[in-house]
């Protein structure tokens, strides 16, 4: 009898065993991964923005779009290193845009290489300084598309692709159609006065543009921003090629360069 009770009791025992590991499983589980994807199309390109808004939309004020815009385009920018803030920057081959976001850390939620895709209607288009953006309104102002209104106008299509190539470019070509593109700058040399200095100044509040060469003469700066993470790394001297966005400072009205983190400066020997 105390025999069968003993058999009972490791069979009762090992049936809980068994039942916990499959209910511990089953918490467990993945969920299904999910293809983000549109049932719509875009029905403008970036450079028929960019000219939208030059031609027709140029004011000192925000200027609402009434009009049902959707645009489409890969990202190529990344906040994680600190010198890009609050901006998401997309191309589509024709040119780009420079798209303002009330969120941080937006690199772990727009990836480089992501399509996306953007109902413009009821987002704003303006400038800082010279570069077209599209935002929000705020008393008048340019501002950032809030977070809880994402979901409502930027649309992910599939998952990230391969980062996006950066074209290869002299400085003397550059366009306003080049701007918030991603490009490459082949043998160029920082100037000597700034080489071997840190990328933003000892001292500097908010950033320090430093000064790049090419082969024919041609100058353009790249501006770096206080908080970025290499902000105290060296200037390098040599020869090497500068991955970077095109932007536009109207202050001076020239061209300048945003390094989306250090890996952008490349093969200065």
């Amino acid at each position: 009898m105390k025999n069968i009770k003993k058999y009972i009791i490791a069979i009762l025992f090992v049936s809980g065993i068994i039942s916990l590991h499959s209910c511990i499983k089953g918490d467990f589980e993945q969920p299904p991964v999910v293809l983000p994807t549109v049932d719509f199309e875009a029905n403008m390109t970036l450079a028929q923005l960019n000219q939208y808004y030059r031609d027709s939309l140029h004011s000192a004020s925000p200027v609402l779009i009434t009009k049902d815009i959707i645009i489409q385009g890969k990202v190529i920018s990344s906040d994680k290193a600190g010198n890009i803030y609050k901006s998401l920057y997309i191309e589509d081959g024709t040119g780009g845009i420079n798209i303002k976001l009330d969120q941080k850390e937006i690199y772990n939620i727009y990836k480089l290489g992501q399509r996306i895709y953007i109902k413009c209607k009821g987002l704003y288009l303006g400038n800082y300084k010279g570069v077209p953006q599209i935002g929000y309104n705020n008393s008048g102002s340019l501002s950032y598309i809030p977070s809880t209104l994402f979901s409502t106008y930027i649309f992910k299509d599939s998952f990230p692709g391969n980062p996006p190539t950066p074209r290869v470019m002299n400085i003397s070509d550059f366009t306003l159609n080049d701007i918030s593109t991603l490009i490459k700058l082949d043998s160029v040399n920082f100037a000597p006065a700034d080489t071997m200095q840190p990328f933003v100044a000892i001292g500097a509040q908010y950033g320090t543009d430093r000064t790049i060469i090419d082969k024919n003469g041609n100058q353009i700066v790249i501006y770096t921003s206080a908080y970025a993470d290499f902000a105290r790394n060296l200037v390098p001297k040599g020869t090497g090629s500068i991955v970077a966005i095109l932007s536009y400072y109207i202050g001076t009205n020239s061209y300048q360069l945003y390094l989306r983190d250090i890996n952008d400066v490349q093969g200065f020997q």
